[in-house]
């Protein structure tokens, strides 16, 4: 890498400019850094970190391919998403540099992906353009850290050229936060090469394309059932159309769930028969939406086409995968697989909306941290019946019935089903 070999140190940025922005991941302040050679740096600030502890630090760069273009070729955007996620959560910081390319820029990064389509792997078609493995610096990177008065990182990478790069320009690096890896049939082999070539510590056993059966030790997202029935425990009619069975309080209560958690989850045939928005939504809350949701489609073995936007999807299935999603590969329903992969890929929540098959899944492995159902009825014995003919194997011992709107609301923490949505860690 350059900045190894380059004897001379080059004008470090200085700030330029700073703001609060509301983002996907929570209000997240935004400092630029802008060098004399005039390249831009931004410093992306999650919950406010502890600096008498280690910082939790990612040092990307820019990838506009993955990160504008919805690449699959690549891993860059979804270890951006991750990274942001990270520091939201736990406090720290994403220093993203202008990159592009491992270095090289993008016309070059084009023309290796020419190549590559012509069977060469990454880093012999930057050597067939002349061009190093990885041009990328990290001075800028350093001296923001310096400026910004961190003297110790927990550094999220699975690079460990990053790690001996930055400690040679003085960072006090005393962790490494692994990145999951998640492939898709575009990126394994590029996956593969930067693990065997380059020297990135990937695990393939933990992939989250791969088929594991076996998932010790299961580490999943709190899970919350939510769903809306009528006096007969129907959610659709009999050819499949959705039911409007909430009222206005609860549609309320509902987007105010969407948005502290951190993905809201569909079985395939809800999405293929309402293509569902997903999403916390100002005429439904009164006020503009603190944060958006992500998505998880459990496809199964269907096909699940999707129109992506700047929220991560993910699909679980059987299936090939899906364009523009993060296609989480599992046979025979396995939830365990599943569960375990959304929570590397750093989703500590999920708010299940339907349907039924895919509740009654849930239902009975008991993965169900908070339950909340609305019954569109102003009885309580009604609301039981409507309940045991939706989820005939969900224990309602110990359920709350309160009146709610223009129903009623049955939830496994009485009144905390629709008050103390703020706890949802996420």
């Amino acid at each position: 890498m350059k900045l190894s070999a380059d004897p001379i140190r080059p004008p470090g940025p200085v700030e330029q400019a700073s703001t609060l922005l509301p983002t996907r991941f929570g209000n997240m302040e935004v400092k630029v850094f802008r060098n004399d050679d005039g390249s831009e740096s931004m410093v992306i600030f999650g919950a406010t970190p502890k600096m008498s502890d280690a910082v939790p630090v990612r040092v990307h760069s820019a990838c506009i391919t993955a990160e504008v273009l919805a690449s699959q070729k690549c891993d860059c955007k979804f270890q951006l998403d991750y990274a942001l996620q990270y520091v939201a959560d736990h406090g720290g910081l994403v220093i993203y540099l202008p990159q592009e390319g491992r270095g090289v820029g993008l016309v070059n990064k084009i023309k290796a992906y020419a190549l590559q389509d012509q069977g060469f792997d990454t880093v012999d078609a930057n050597r067939e353009l002349g061009l190093p493995d990885d041009a990328r610096d990290y001075w800028d990177a350093a001296d923001i850290l310096r400026q910004l008065e961190i003297e110790e990182i927990h550094l999220l990478t699975n690079n460990p050229l990053k790690i001996s790069e930055l400690r040679s320009l003085g960072a006090n690096i005393t962790g490494r936060i692994p990145l999951p890896m998640m492939a898709t049939e575009h990126s394994v082999e590029y996956l593969k090469t930067k693990q065997s070539r380059m020297g990135h510590l990937l695990d393939f056993t933990e992939c989250g394309s791969a088929s594991t059966e076996d998932v010790q030790a299961i580490r999943r997202p709190m899970v919350h059932l939510n769903i809306a029935l009528d006096r007969y425990g129907r959610t659709a009619g009999v050819d499949g159309e959705a039911i409007d069975v909430s009222c206005e309080e609860d549609w309320r209560r509902v987007h105010q769930l969407r948005e502290h958690y951190c993905a809201v989850g569909v079985g395939a045939k809800t999405w293929q028969l309402d293509q569902p928005r997903l999403t916390a939504r100002e005429e439904r809350l009164g006020r503009p939406p603190s944060k958006q949701p992500e998505r998880v489609i459990f496809a199964g073995h269907y096909q699940c086409e999707f129109i992506p936007d700047q929220r991560r999807t993910f699909v679980i299935g059987s299936r090939s995968s899906s364009e523009g999603a993060i296609c989480i590969e599992v046979r025979d329903h396995n939830l365990d697989v599943a569960l375990n992969t959304l929570h590397k890929c750093g989703l500590q929540s999920l708010l299940i909306e339907g349907g039924l098959t895919l509740m009654r899944s849930f239902v009975r492995v008991n993965y169900i941290d908070r339950l909340t159902i609305y019954v569109r009825t102003g009885s309580s014995d009604v609301a039981e019946k409507a309940i045991l003919k939706a989820l005939p194997e969900l224990s309602l011992e110990g359920l709350q019935y309160e009146p709610f709107g223009e129903g009623i609301l049955v939830s496994n923490e009485g009144s905390q089903g629709r008050s103390t949505v703020g706890a949802v860690p996420c």
